[in-house]
């Protein structure tokens, strides 16, 4: 007998019906480990055409089907060895995965969407001057004016904790030691 033949012909009935439990199916196929273990589903089942126990587990041959037609037929000969599974298509394999990712997609987290209204100004700040670049350095904000940092002396420059000062340069070469974070620096956008 055929594979094909088999799969036309096997029983669809409770005694050789395999409960289909989604988040091991999705693993043991898809490899996808985050979709929870559904069972109350029937568009995707699966019927034995050889089966036998082994320990305390049905194991054999089987024959799956999404939405009543065949997709894939599968082998597992003992209880700890893993289930081969074979596809009939590509278009099978596709809509079984398209139908076990709805079960992702009805699971994700909820997801915070920005507001693109919301107003957040023209600039920011550095916390620290260790977390500056190179273009913070030259074009660094202070009172509206641009600066640049030219000398830096950290928190614990004595052995105590002082707040973090840098030494800026005005356009005109002016030079004043200020707090890290009273800077500010632009976005960058054009």
């Amino acid at each position: 007998m055929k594979i094909k033949d088999i799969i036309a012909n096997v029983k669809k009935d409770k005694d050789f019906q395999d409960k289909i439990f989604i988040g091991d199916f999705a693993e043991k196929f898809f490899d996808l480990n985050y979709i929870q273990n559904w069972d109350d589903q029937d568009n995707l089942t699966a019927y034995y055409f050889a089966n036998w126990h082994c320990t305390d587990k049905t194991v054999g041959y089987k024959v799956y089907f999404y939405e009543g037609e065949p997709v894939a037929v599968s082998e597992q000969t003992g209880r700890k060895s893993s289930e081969e599974i074979e596809w009939i298509s590509k278009e099978a394999f596709k809509k079984v995965k398209d139908y076990i990712m709805s079960f992702a997609e009805e699971f994700e987290p909820p997801i915070t969407l920005v507001n693109l209204e919301q107003e957040c100004g023209y600039d920011y700040f550095v916390q620290f001057y260790t977390q500056m670049y190179d273009y913070h350095k030259n074009n660094a904000l202070y009172n509206g004016d641009t600066v640049k940092i030219t000398g830096y002396k950290d928190s614990f420059n004595d052995g105590k904790y002082h707040p973090e000062i840098v030494e800026i340069e005005f356009q005109d070469g002016s030079k004043i030691w200020v707090e890290t974070k009273e800077l500010r620096f632009k976005f960058n956008v054009v």
